[in-house]
């Protein structure tokens, strides 16, 4: 282990929890219940939300409840102390009669982002990341090598501030890579002459001089190509070289 206290609760065969006794958070007592909040396990510490664990207790005795898994939790001298569990009517107070819920915090999904107003170099650990692109003059963003980059990197790229000269230009490395990235772009207005724009292997992707704020570029990395698929508002939202 890790020198933490871990408490476990089960409330069937199929239904356990546990956390660290770190990420105890408090409790709060209600008519035959106690209520115990624990820092998610799941999702960043910058989300709000809480796992709760409900415990029945006896009714009168709430508060002598509370005070008995308190003293559990504060005394363990095992790294793994099961609290509550149901399936062999064990608990750590003779006034905790069963665990009755166990509710997970809401797993919020978010993406790091950054807004980029000057030229950048994209490494690795970039991966996953939504920037928005915002400089009136424009700038270019270059990729990490394919070899750095590695398989299942992404990145998406979004025009924030519409230029009003020069272009965004987005490269790959061309100390380290040539014509290794494959582009697939669609275009929002739609006529009889659109079938997209299409490139299986190219060095650049040039957004427009004025392009629509909101025009984009995703890549994705397969470990040996750069794949680009795009979404614009005009015919030639992107140039790709």
């Amino acid at each position: 282990m890790d020198g933490q206290n871990y408490l476990v609760f089960h409330n069937d065969s199929n239904d356990s929890y546990m956390n660290s006794s770190a990420n105890f958070r408090g409790a709060d007592v209600g008519t035959t219940f106690i209520d115990l909040y624990f820092a998610s396990a799941t999702i960043g510490s910058s989300n709000s939300g809480y796992d709760k664990v409900r415990l029945t207790v006896t009714a009168t005795k709430e508060e002598q409840a509370l005070e008995d898994v308190g003293a559990a939790m504060a005394g363990a001298k095992n790294p793994v102390m099961v609290v509550a569990d149901d399936v062999n009517s064990l608990y750590v107070s003779d006034h905790v009669t069963a665990v009755a819920s166990i509710t997970l915090a809401s797993q919020t999904q978010t993406r790091a982002t950054e807004t980029l107003i000057t030229t950048e170099a994209l490494a690795a650990a970039d991966s996953g990341k939504i920037f928005f692109l915002s400089l009136l003059a424009g700038f270019t963003v270059t990729l990490p090598s394919v070899a750095d980059a590695g398989a299942g990197w992404y990145a998406d790229f979004i025009v924030q501030t519409v230029t009003t000269s020069n272009n965004y230009i987005i490269t790959e490395k061309t100390s380290a890579d040539t014509n290794k990235i494959c582009s697939h772009m669609s275009i929002l207005e739609i006529d009889d002459t659109d079938d997209g724009l299409h490139n299986a292997a190219h060095t650049t992707i040039t957004f427009e001089a004025t392009p629509a704020k909101g025009d984009r570029v995703r890549i994705e990395c397969d470990g040996t190509f750069f794949y680009a698929t795009g979404l614009g508002v005009s015919d030639d939202f992107v140039a790709l070289a």
